[in-house]
């Protein structure tokens, strides 16, 4: 859990500093959903289909910038 006690760490200084609880909330939701679906995206990668035919997500959305 290496990545969320980062995210949560920083989370928490951003709550420091603004006085505000959103941050953290925010790194817990997410945190959630990851964890939600895992499942799905381990029996995803387990049944061996092939992503070849997709694009980048990130190359896609530095297009629209």
């Amino acid at each position: 859990m290496p990545a969320f006690e980062q995210e949560w760490a920083q989370a928490l200084e951003e709550s420091r500093r603004t006085f505000s609880l959103t941050t953290p909330y925010e790194v817990v939701q997410i945190w959630q959903a990851r964890v939600a679906s895992a499942p799905a995206v381990d029996a995803f990668l387990a049944s061996g289909r092939d992503e070849s035919g997709f694009g980048d997500l990130e190359e896609l959305r530095s297009r629209r910038r």
